[in-house]
C-alpha cells in the first residue's frame, strides 16, 4: 500500500467517523447536512455571546457554554 493510499484511507475514515458518507448522500442529503452545520455554527456563536443571566435561565454554566461553543460545526 502506498503512502497516498494510506493517507486517503485515514482521511475517509475521519469522514466516516463524523457521518460524512459522501458517496451515499443525495443532493438533498448534502443540503440537509449543510443546513445542520449552519444551524450548529449559529447556535454556538449565540451561546458564546450569551450573558450569565441568560445562561442561568436556560440552565447552562459558562464552562458548558464555552465548551459547546468551541466545538467545530461538524461535531454534534
Amino acid at each position: 500500500m502506498s503512502i497516498l493510499q494510506i493517507a486517503q484511507s485515514l482521511h475517509w475514515q475521519g469522514w466516516r467517523r463524523h457521518g460524512l458518507h459522501w458517496h451515499r448522500r443525495s443532493d438533498r442529503g448534502w443540503i440537509a447536512l449543510l443546513r445542520e452545520w449552519w444551524r450548529r455554527m449559529q447556535d454556538r456563536r449565540t451561546l458564546a455571546t450569551m450573558s450569565e443571566q441568560s445562561l442561568r435561565d436556560i440552565g447552562i454554566s459558562r464552562y458548558d457554554a464555552e465548551f459547546e461553543a468551541r466545538k467545530p460545526f461538524w461535531r454534534a
